[in-house]
């Protein structure tokens, strides 16, 4: 895809690259040397001095390169343009019209975090227009941020709920809202779409936003805390902090530290004292994905007040979601929050996967750690590709390692409002697990570039005096072997850092011929006077690696290759069919009402039912071709634990399952509902072995994804796998967990973040 950058100024393309590099100036914390590195001189307007901020970050994103990429992940960004951004405000008008009508009778029936839907969307339009340029995105988003702008009420307020509800935390029904949330993600957007066009507007409207903070919480005996919801409505410090960037406010950075004092409120995270103390991110408070953004807040902080507590706390509970809470795939969090257990079998949130991705992000520009960039190419072409379907149309708001993939319009369809049919919390959000690749795919460093992204594609940029070129000719993901084509316009020295993934254990590298060496998780650092012609050669071990599992994965186990979760499609999926009474709530359907059944018709010898033990739950009967089987009791203590009962050796052959609610429950039960997550077949996979591993008998690439690969069969079919963004497609039920045995386990460690190994002969 082409970037034709357009500027929404008749000044020209000089000025409009002006106002990016300035605009990148006041969000990255760029040093006066580096701009004047990157365009000659500079003067920067406002309050704030690119010498001023405390602490600088390790690398940052390039604000002006020109990226075009191509492959399997430009096809799906390219119809996520097509079919999603383009049209979303005109199909779904509600966006814009729930703040021109807020104080309109009767006043509409929103969601608590209906105010986010117009950020969240505004900074997903932003962040695909960096990457492809599409100048429609462009056309678009001045459109939009024109109208949005124009609702912003006098005292500043730009959110969808009446004067007597605004920033109170409850709507005039007395039910709550998420309302500086929703403002924080309008923020958000604003600010990017300032920092990407120079748009004067969107800062002021950003600036007013502060402002009513300010006026509302700054100096006051109330704090953001009071509204309720704190994990959500806290998450304004990080908007708060960038707006100060911006503009040097210091009233702005002012309140964004009293948040941070009210992290310690009673209904709150507690994230910076039980961070210091070394706390998991699940063991904390609130463990909820929304807690992310706040703790990006205090990223945001450590760059302008240099206090290393701020950068510790977030640098740990980064690592902490690594190790105990990142799936397999990528992806974040089980029943939208930390558990403490990357085998947790909890629906995988969309928007939670783009959170940790934003996080990440963030603690790429602190640390220059290649290991985080290694965690975001994972979540990336994996989970974000495995969110969508291909034409763009729709997202998930699961996307499970074991399962299968449900349009968010439907699994969360308890969010559909009039004027708003498409829109929730996951649509609105999805398409920036793409748009971030214009964060981390090629990165500066003072003196030089950073290659993170590999793949079919060419980035350019301006060093200096003259523009560099980067070119890969290359299959990757689905081969190792990548060509780079270094092309400066003239001959510039730099240094040219590129990733080596930490799972890459035997990486060669050459310069024009020459092999260099290079270490699996880290960068190499090419430091030489690059001409015209220069060639670096790459070959990255993509052998076959196992994460063995535990937990409830024991016995089984991950198959990569390179960076692509490889997965199992079962050869048919059960038919459910769910009376009246089963109403769904987001990820699991329940049904509390006496002799309220479901059938269930499958092929194969078991069934396995999924759930979760609930406070409130109560007893089934299990009916299996006629003959009654169980009755069973979902009845947990603690809510969202996940249930899972199987039912093996029944032959076979077509089988008829019912599950009927009996209306009884456990002494200590609060209720009496029984849930459903999920009814399958268990797959039918041999157990593999390491001889099974080692060896794929055929690998091939495929039109519709990445790749397919086949183990060899022992005395039996080879078993097929497929690449996990794309093993779903057509509402395929696949695992990725497979089951395994023999294979040594490889146990987590900040070298080995995977897990992974190569099994030896």
């Amino acid at each position: 895809m082409k970037r034709n950058r357009t500027s929404s100024s008749t000044a020209g393309p000089d000025a409009a690259r002006g106002r990016q590099i300035v605009g990148f100036l006041r969000s990255t914390r760029f040093t006066l040397l580096a701009a004047l590195s990157v365009c000659g001189s500079l003067s920067v307007s406002g309050n704030a001095t690119a010498s001023d901020w405390a602490a600088e970050p390790a690398m940052l994103p390039c604000p002006t390169a020109r990226m075009e990429l191509s492959g399997t992940v430009n096809d799906y960004t390219q119809a996520v343009v097509e079919n999603w951004l383009l049209r979303a405000p005109r199909d779904n008008p509600a966006m814009l019209e729930m703040f021109a009508d807020r104080d309109e009778r009767p006043h509409r029936e929103l969601l608590p975090w209906s105010g986010e839907f117009a950020g969240k969307y505004l900074t997903c339009l932003v962040q695909v227009l960096r990457l492809s340029g599409d100048p429609r995105l462009e056309e678009l988003g001045e459109d939009f941020v024109g109208k949005l702008v124009a609702l912003q009420a006098d005292d500043g307020y730009l959110g969808p709920f009446p004067k007597e509800s605004r920033l109170t935390g409850k709507k005039p029904n007395g039910k709550r809202t998420w309302d500086a949330w929703g403002h924080y993600h309008v923020m958000l957007g604003l600010l990017l779409w300032h920092d990407q066009t120079g748009d004067d507007a969107a800062l002021e409207c950003a600036s007013r936003i502060g402002d009513l903070f300010c006026d509302k919480f700054l100096g006051t005996d109330k704090q953001v805390s009071s509204m309720g919801s704190a994990e959500m409505n806290q998450a304004v410090v990080h908007s708060l902090a960038l707006l100060y960037n911006r503009t040097g406010e210091q009233k702005y950075l002012d309140l964004a530290n009293d948040i941070v004092l009210d992290f310690a409120a009673p209904n709150a995270g507690n994230y910076l004292q039980a961070g210091l103390e070394g706390l998991e991110f699940f063991e904390i408070p609130k463990p909820r994905w929304e807690s992310l953004h706040s703790l990006m807040g205090l990223a945001e902080l450590y760059w302008n007040t240099g206090k290393r507590d701020y950068r510790d706390v977030f640098e740990h509970y980064w690592w902490s979601i690594v190790e105990l809470d990142r799936h397999n795939n990528g992806g974040f969090s089980s029943g939208e929050q930390a558990h403490g257990d990357p085998y947790h079998q909890g629906p995988i949130e969309t928007c939670c996967t783009v959170a940790w991705m934003a996080m990440s992000v963030e603690m790429l520009k602190m640390t220059g750690d290649s290991r985080v960039a290694d965690e975001l190419e994972l979540s990336t072409l994996n989970q974000a590709v495995g969110t969508y379907s291909p034409d763009g149309m729709w997202s998930t708001y699961n996307t499970p390692m074991d399962g299968r993939r449900v349009p968010s319009t439907v699994d969360i369809a308890f969010q559909i409002r009039p004027g708003s049919e498409e829109l929730n919390c996951c649509s609105v959000n999805a398409a920036r697990m793409f748009g971030m690749i214009s964060d981390w795919a090629v990165m500066r460093e003072d003196d030089g570039l950073v290659l993170n992204w590999y793949g079919p594609s060419e980035f350019e940029e301006q060093l200096g005096d003259a523009k560099v070129s980067l070119r890969q000719e290359t299959d990757y993901p689905r081969d190792g072997a990548v060509k780079l084509h270094v092309d400066p316009d003239e001959p510039t020295e730099f240094t040219l850092k590129l990733r080596i993934p930490h799972w890459s254990k035997n990486t060669k590298v050459a310069v024009n011929g020459d092999p260099v060496e290079a270490s699996p998780g880290s960068y190499l650092a090419i430091d030489r006077r690059w001409r015209a012609g220069d060639v670096v050669t790459l070959e990255i071990d993509e052998s076959i690696r196992c994460w063995v599992g535990e937990n409830e994965c024991e016995g089984k186990a991950a198959l990569y290759r390179g960076p692509l979760l490889m997965a199992y499609r079962e050869p048919s999926a059960a038919k459910v069919n769910y009376g009246e009474a089963w109403n769904a709530y987001g990820h699991f359907r329940a049904a509390s009402e006496a002799s309220a059944k479901v059938e269930c018709v499958f092929y194969g010898d078991s069934l396995e039912w999924r759930g979760f033990y609930m406070d409130d739950a109560g007893k089934a009967r299990i009916t299996i071709d006629g003959e009654a089987v169980e009755v069973v009791d979902q009845y947990g203590p603690k809510r969202n634990k996940p249930f899972v009962r199987k039912f093996n050796g029944l032959g076979a052959g077509k089988h008829v399952a019912t599950i009927e609610v009996l209306a009884e429950h456990h002494a200590k039960s609060k209720g009496v509902w029984v849930n459903i997550q999920d009814l399958k077949t268990s797959a039918d996979i041999p157990t593999l072995g390491p001889e099974t591993i080692r060896q794929p008998s055929s690998i091939i690439a495929v039109a519709d994804g990445f790749l397919e690969c086949s183990l060899p069969g022992e005395g039996r079919a080879p078993v097929k796998l497929r690449d996990f963004a794309t093993v779903g497609l057509g509402g395929a039920t696949y695992s990725s967990w497979l089951p395994a045995e023999g294979i040594p386990a490889t146990p987590f460690s900040r070298d080995n973040p995977s897990r992974t190994s190569v099994v030896s002969p």
